[in-house]
């Protein structure tokens, strides 16, 4: 009895120890989340733009590949339905392939040279106003122009920072139906402001589908089957700021 009551007494001081330290390392990190919580949540996060996928890696395997039977042009195209895009797909390899090589550059403008499918950005329709005003507690700037120097200078500023895609046939793997798509990248020959500095970067996706000749048991055949998948395009791009802007030529 004298035994155990001794041995009681020496654990006490360091069980109380150890229940100590523990509501101190809580304490700790509860520190911690709160500072980590109120670092972020100062940070000025902007969405993620839009972002042209990588290429897949496909498997060496042959068991994986269509064999001729499965190839059927007429019973794929009828499973694909509605869902078949003449305009960013091909059954076979399209003459532009070899035409133009580099791809080609898609402008969507009026007869007047201006952007059919956008507004016009807000900074350039400012110049329709009598006065800009720099900063919104600066001072403000008058804009000496008739309306004819100013229709003039807003068509050109729009036009000039209006970003084409760049539109090239792209052969996917024996694994895809159709195997050639219309992919999109963003020119950057030349910056997009005046003065130089910002650039073309996606801004706006869109899916089309295709056929995927999918396996889920290698090695079984008859599992196989061609299963409908959505692939992102690009379908426009914008002028940014240099921080958002992807070279988008690494990812296709």
């Amino acid at each position: 009895m004298f035994l155990y009551s001794l041995v009681v007494l020496l654990l006490i001081p360091s069980l109380a120890s150890a229940a100590s330290l523990q509501k101190a390392n809580k304490r700790r990190h509860k520190g911690a989340d709160k500072l980590y919580d109120s670092f972020f949540s100062q940070l000025p996060l902007q969405p993620s733009p839009a972002l042209i996928p990588l290429d897949i890696e496909e498997s060496p395997n042959r068991d994986l590949d269509p064999d001729i039977e499965t190839l059927d042009e007429y019973g794929l195209l009828m499973q694909m339905g509605e869902d078949y895009d003449r305009q960013f797909m091909s059954i076979r390899q399209p003459l532009d392939m070899r035409r133009y090589p580099n791809g080609t550059l898609f402008y969507r403008f009026t007869k007047d040279m201006t952007p059919s499918d956008d507004k016009m950005p807000a900074e350039i329709e400012m110049l329709s106003k009598k006065s800009i005003k720099l900063t919104p507690e600066g001072p403000e700037l008058k804009v000496r122009f008739n309306r004819r120097t100013k229709n003039k200078l807003q068509k050109f500023l729009w036009a000039y920072s209006y970003c084409p895609v760049r539109y090239k046939w792209k052969e996917m793997s024996i694994r895809y139906w159709p195997r050639w798509i219309k992919t999109g990248t963003c020119d950057n020959q030349r910056s997009c402001s005046i003065p130089a500095g910002m650039g073309c970067a996606p801004s706006k996706m869109r899916n089309i589908k295709l056929l995927r000749y999918y396996c889920p048991i290698v090695g079984a055949r008859k599992s196989c089957t061609w299963i409908k998948i959505e692939y992102p395009i690009l379908e426009k791009c914008s002028c940014s700021c240099p921080y958002s802007q992807i070279d988008s030529q690494y990812l296709t």
